[in-house]
């Protein structure tokens, strides 16, 4: 990249963000207010680039806007932030597990309220006043044996 200084257009695109992030981030501490020349317009240096490019892969791995700022005020302060960023990554982990599992449950679930349709289409061709995932849901619970 080269040295001189990009406007907030500029640093965006690079980025792929919308302008209106890159100001977020300064507001919510994340980023440090850059110089403005004299017509106020924002100059963006390359650490600028690298900071919101962290941000953003940040993001990726899950980490809110919040932790990721407790980890680069841990950084930026000479303190190793490795243990933090370890327990930040094993709680989404944990909770990552947890929503796959709900999914596979949920998974199942419709594919036992898919496989009673088919049975029951199976064995009464025509209209019918009865189904058993109607049925399922009006009780609460499993098919009931008809």
């Amino acid at each position: 990249m080269s040295e001189r200084p990009l406007r907030i257009g500029d640093l965006a695109a690079r980025i792929g963000v919308h302008p209106e992030a890159i100001r977020y981030y300064e507001r919510r501490g994340l980023l440090p207010r850059p110089a403005r020349l004299p017509n106020r317009y924002r100059m963006y240096t390359p650490e600028h680039l690298q900071r919101v490019e962290f941000i953003k892969r940040a993001q990726g791995l899950g980490l809110s806007l919040a932790e990721i700022r407790e980890v680069l005020e841990l950084k930026y302060t000479g303190e190793s932030p490795c243990q933090h960023v370890r327990d930040l990554l094993r709680a989404k982990l944990n909770r990552v597990d947890r929503q796959l599992a709900d999914l596979r449950a949920f998974r199942r679930e419709l594919a036992d309220s898919f496989e009673a349709c088919e049975r029951s289409l199976r064995r009464h061709s025509g209209p019918r006043e009865f189904c058993p995932v109607l049925e399922r849901i009006r009780v609460g619970g499993r098919e009931r044996k008809r």
